[in-house]
């Protein structure tokens, strides 16, 4: 990773955005560092108006990065954050459209995870595909692996920008608080209760019945940390709930003027 992050710290420094060039780059390391060969072969850039910002084919296996997109996000970017530092911002800017390629790859990464490993995260994948049309605008925000590729794709920069971090003042803060929304994400208080993103997901899905492969029983606490419970998709309670939401809010109001939707 340190080539990429030398790509990113360079293009900073000499105060430039990620160009094509370097999409192109950053995305090849990332095929050669993960050993994705099977699973990427083709990297496109489009110019073509899209609603997401890039994409990833299981099917062709290509990763499309819609530029035109990618360039609004930058925009909004200067348009809502209150960092005062300029290396800063142009730095997050940079790393937001690093977290864009890394969310693609880590979809492409599931892939491999899927029907390689025997791990928890690989059989909540498997398990996923088994939904049709799992994109709907109802089951996005639950979808195990989307939910993962955004919670993922943030570590990776987390840890990225730790060989920075004595150089940086609060930049770590609002990528934790990045972070921190993704783990959030499908979660919701209503009527004294928190829904749980992967019943969600399998409920609306047509596919209850694979729930029957889980044991969220009250000791669920105990069997896994909140973070892993968070990257799961997995029930949590309305404290832990009420003060990582209450932790967002009161960074998000600090650090931005708007919520920055970031893919």
């Amino acid at each position: 990773m340190e080539n990429i992050l030398k790509i990113i710290y360079d293009k900073t420094v000499n105060n430039q955005i990620l160009d094509l060039k370097d999409i192109e780059k950053i995305l090849e390391l990332l095929v050669i560092d993960k050993c994705l060969n099977d699973y990427i072969l083709n990297i496109n850039v489009q110019h073509i108006r899209s609603n997401n910002l890039a994409s990833y084919s299981n099917y062709t296996k290509n990763i499309t990065v819609y530029i035109e997109k990618v360039e609004q996000m930058v925009k909004d970017i200067e348009k809502n954050i209150l960092i005062s530092n300029d290396f800063e911002i142009l730095l997050y800017k940079n790393l937001s459209i690093l977290q864009v390629l890394f969310h693609e790859v880590e979809h492409a990464n599931q892939q491999k995870i899927a029907y390689n490993e025997n791990s928890l995260e690989a059989f909540i994948i498997r398990l996923s595909y088994l939904v049709k049309n799992c994109y709907t605008e109802e089951l996005y925000e639950y979808c195990p692996e989307e939910r993962l590729a955004e919670i993922k794709s943030f570590e990776e920069i987390i840890t990225l920008i730790g060989y920075l971090n004595n150089n940086l003042s609060i930049l770590p803060e609002i990528l934790y608080t990045e972070q921190l929304k993704r783990l959030l994400r499908g979660y919701h208080y209503s009527n004294a209760f928190i829904n749980v993103p992967i019943i969600d997901y399998f409920t609306l899905g047509n596919k209850s019945e694979l729930l029957n492969a889980f044991d969220f029983s009250d000791n669920i606490q105990s069997q896994y940390t909140l973070t892993e419970r968070f990257r799961y998709g997995f029930p949590i309670s309305i404290g832990e709930y009420g003060t990582s939401m209450k932790k967002l809010i009161l960074s998000l109001n600090k650090n931005f003027n708007n919520r920055i939707n970031i893919k």
